[in-house]
């Protein structure tokens, strides 16, 4: 189809030919007009200077109307030729032309249905591995929360019926299976909430970031009792989204701000906004004790941590849900941080 000239067809293809085959029946009835003028004009002149009698000139008038018509048969078959042969050039190419769009046509349909058994058998493959996930929550949520609690229970009731001359070191492992039990729940809580985020269904509505931060900080501050941390909240913050994700994905974010202040003399958390080339930016920072920017590409990776368990306790979920919630709702995430210096979470949301 790349091989067609375009010169058959089209404005720019019709100014090219020449006037003639663009106006062919007219071009024909001047010509007939003028040959017919200047063959009476020409001959008659010819007959006043050299015929004498009126036999000859009777004689001439006759050769005269058949020669004028033989010419005049010629020159129009030759106009009418060249008339036809260039239409069939043109009619040629036209079915040419019309032969490469059906071809094409034909790929496409071709092509659009091998992407559609495509599209169909990755649905089928997504489909069975979400069920795959299903099932896997379902044993996650039953089958390891039973010998859990099991282990929890019976570990407190050894501890709580054992003879009083138990020694430390027993005690001690006592308390550290206890532990372990309740940290492997909130492993599995942390686990179960991150499934479910890919698999709900979101709501988008009008949030007030202002207000839920202000509550998000409210609940976290009971976790903590004891604690004195000056929360900040920039009045009038909204974005469009799924509330209750939301709420996860802030009180995840100010749950690290207050663990990692917690040896801050005047701990001070900040949730804000700033307009950055016309795109709106939301922010929590804090005064913690940070980390190192090198490793800033493992946050957001599931049981990554920049500090040891032993420094500030949790599971390495936390961060990967947020990513995973702002992603949902076609915004980014990113951290800017430094030792001892505090750290700051920003992130963008579609707009209303």
């Amino acid at each position: 189809m790349a091989d067609l000239q375009p010169a058959a067809g089209g404005a720019d293809g019709r100014r090219a030919l020449p006037w003639l085959q663009r106006h062919m029946p007219i071009a024909i009835t001047l010509f007939y007009v003028a040959l017919g003028l200047c063959w009476i004009l020409f001959s008659d002149l010819a007959v006043e200077r050299f015929v004498a009698s009126p036999a000859d000139a009777a004689r001439f008038q006759t050769y005269k109307g058949v020669l004028y018509v033989l010419l005049s048969a010629v020159v129009i078959y030759a106009l009418l030729h060249a008339y036809h042969s260039r239409n069939q050039r043109s009619l040629e190419v036209v079915s040419q032309m019309a032969q490469a769009l059906s071809d094409s046509e034909n790929a496409l349909r071709l092509a659009n249905q091998d992407l559609e058994r495509r599209v169909a058998q990755r649905t089928l493959e997504l489909e069975a591995a979400n069920r795959e996930l299903e099932a896997f929550v379902h044993a996650v949520s039953h089958d390891l929360r039973a010998p859990l609690r099991g282990m929890t229970g019976f570990s407190q009731a050894l501890q709580d019926l054992a003879p009083t001359g138990l020694d430390d070191k027993s005690k001690h492992y006592l308390a550290r299976i206890q532990e372990a039990s309740q940290r492997m729940a909130e492993l599995i809580d942390d686990l179960l909430d991150l499934s479910r985020i890919g698999q709900s269904q979101m709501v988008h509505q009008q949030v007030d970031l202002s207000r839920l931060a202000t509550e998000c900080g409210a609940r976290i501050a009971e976790r903590y009792p004891g604690r004195q941390v000056a929360l900040k909240v920039e009045p009038g913050m909204t974005a469009q989204g799924d509330l209750r994700l939301l709420r996860i994905a802030l009180e995840n974010l100010l749950d690290n701000a207050w663990k990692y202040t917690a040896r801050t003399a005047a701990a001070t958390i900040v949730v804000g906004s700033e307009l950055v080339d016309g795109e709106r930016r939301f922010f929590v920072r804090d005064n913690g004790v940070g980390f190192d920017m090198a490793y800033a590409g493992k946050l957001f990776g599931p049981f990554q941590r920049m500090h040891t368990e032993a420094q500030f306790p949790g599971t390495g979920i936390g961060l990967v849900t947020v990513h995973r919630i702002l992603a949902r709702h076609g915004g980014r995430i990113w951290a800017d941080a430094a030792v001892d210096r505090g750290a700051t979470f920003t992130f963008t949301l579609p707009r209303a």
